[in-house]
Formats: structure tokens, C-alpha cells, sequence
């Protein structure tokens, strides 16, 4: 009788051991990679960036495929900043701005469209702007790591050559 107990506590022993050691998420032991699925404008988004870093191809092209992206899906972030980054980047200030103020409607904590809008501000010689913003950004998002806005403005503060004689630092708790 004793054998039969003990070859019973066993199993069950076993059993509990084996269930403790199976994965928590099914599939989650094997060594396959997941494939991250990626929506058509995702794609398009990506081959219009591609085009502009390697310089292959017409320009044009890669701003078509953004404007497609951002008509299909108007609230799309990374189409619209990188329509933002490639008007900054051909001199067209204005429409960079839109680009970044549309990011900030939609996506209130898109830390870096924050900061290209109040570089793009300073690049307008909007300084004064630029420095409000940045108070007012950091006000609103005080448990966020927002250093590169701090940099940028406490580059203006310090005297950088970027700041314009006489510009006031903004003063923020």
C-alpha cells in the first residue's frame, strides 16, 4: 500500500511541476520571430523617407507618396511629420509649422514634434514664440523626459547665438 501512495504523490507532484512549467503565453517558447504586421501607408511613409536619405529618384515621388498617406489617413503622425521635416528641410518654414501644430492637435504628447515646432518657431525669428511654447509645453508635461526641449531653451536663455539680442527667458515653476 505504501508503493501505491507514494507512486500516487508522486504523479501528482510531476503533474504540478509540469504545469508550472509550461509557458504562460501560448506560443510564447518558440524561436520564431514575430512578424510585425505593416499597414500599406506605414510602407509608403517608410519608401518616401528611404527615397529622400538615399537620394534616389525625384523628391517629388517620395512627397506624392506622403501626401497620399495623409489624405488616406489625415490624422497619420508619421506622414504628416515627415511632410513637416521634409518642408523645413526645402525651406518652406510655414508649412513646417502646420505640419508640427496638426501633430500637436492630434498627438498633444508628441515630444518631438514639440520640439521641431519651436525649433521651426525659431527659425522664423519667432523666438519669443518659440520660448513661450516650450514654457508652456514643459508646464504641461512635467513627468515627461523632455530634455531636448530644456537644451533648446536654455541654449536661448544662455546666450547662444541663436537668441536674439535682448530675448527674455521663460520662466516656468
Amino acid at each position: 500500500m505504501n508503493r501505491v501512495v507514494w507512486i500516487a504523490a508522486s504523479a501528482i507532484v510531476l503533474g504540478a511541476l509540469a504545469v508550472l512549467l509550461l509557458p504562460t503565453n501560448p506560443g510564447s517558447e518558440t524561436n520564431e520571430p514575430t512578424e510585425r504586421v505593416v499597414s500599406p501607408l506605414d510602407s509608403k511613409v517608410r519608401e518616401a523617407v528611404r527615397l529622400i536619405q538615399e537620394g534616389t529618384g525625384n523628391p517629388m515621388d517620395a512627397i506624392t507618396l506622403l501626401r497620399e498617406v495623409v489624405e488616406e489617413d489625415p490624422k497619420h503622425r508619421d506622414g504628416l511629420f515627415h511632410l513637416g521635416e521634409f518642408s523645413r528641410m526645402s525651406g518652406q518654414l510655414d508649412r513646417a509649422l502646420e505640419r508640427y501644430a496638426s501633430i500637436l492637435q492630434l498627438y498633444p504628447s508628441d515630444h518631438e514634434a514639440a520640439l521641431r515646432y519651436a525649433e521651426t518657431l525659431a527659425d522664423l525669428s519667432r523666438q519669443s514664440e518659440a520660448q513661450d511654447f516650450i514654457g508652456r509645453y514643459l508646464a504641461d508635461h512635467p513627468d515627461s523626459d523632455l530634455s531636448s526641449l530644456t537644451q533648446l531653451r536654455d541654449s536661448w536663455t544662455e546666450g547662444d547665438a541663436a537668441a536674439p539680442a535682448g530675448s527674455e527667458p521663460v520662466l516656468t515653476d
